[in-house]
């Protein structure tokens, strides 16, 4: 399976995720069962600004909390890492992600709320910040992609192949 790129009905958002992430991203997934878990987005925008790339993430910090139905992501060493990537790659915070386990990819009404105040807080330096929610389970693994334009209502992103189509995803 190629990466799997996300677009909006109006072709205005992009976001770009390679397989290595996401598989990578489903082994905590898996580690972390019956529990969410969730971490951070990284990456950078291409040349036309078109398109997130997401390049790699980090998984939840130390300080982090969580359940069979909730996940409180912490902040230990987040500022650090994400500065250095910064300083180093000219890569930064492009959103969050977490996992629902043996449940939908769907976002919940926490979710909308606190991406929406991330959205709006000028401390993260991301007014269009990007929310991944895995779904489901090892062979049955779901995606939903989401963006938070900032005072504005959320987005959800469309799985497409590389003609430019919707497309269904096949478990991984």
């Amino acid at each position: 399976m190629n990466d799997l790129n996300f677009t909006s009905e109006n072709q205005n958002f992009k976001v770009v995720i390679p397989n290595i992430v996401l598989d990578e991203i489903q082994i905590l997934c898996k580690s972390s069962y019956p529990n969410e878990t969730g971490g951070i987005l990284i990456g950078f925008y291409n040349e036309q600004y078109t398109s997130a790339i997401i390049s790699k993430f980090m998984s939840a910090p130390p300080d982090s909390k969580s359940g069979p139905t909730w996940f409180v992501r912490g902040i230990n060493g987040v500022k650090k890492k994400l500065d250095q990537l910064w300083y180093k790659k000219n890569e930064y915070y492009i959103g969050e992600w977490h996992y629902h386990p043996d449940s939908s990819s769907t976002l919940s009404n926490q979710d909308i709320k606190q991406m929406s105040e991330i959205s709006c807080n000028e401390n993260y330096k991301c007014p269009e910040p990007v929310l991944l929610i895995v779904g489901g389970r090892y062979k049955s693994w779901e995606y939903s992609t989401y963006v938070f334009p900032k005072n504005k209502k959320f987005i959800q992103l469309d799985v497409v192949d590389e003609f430019g189509g919707s497309k269904e995803l096949d478990s991984r």
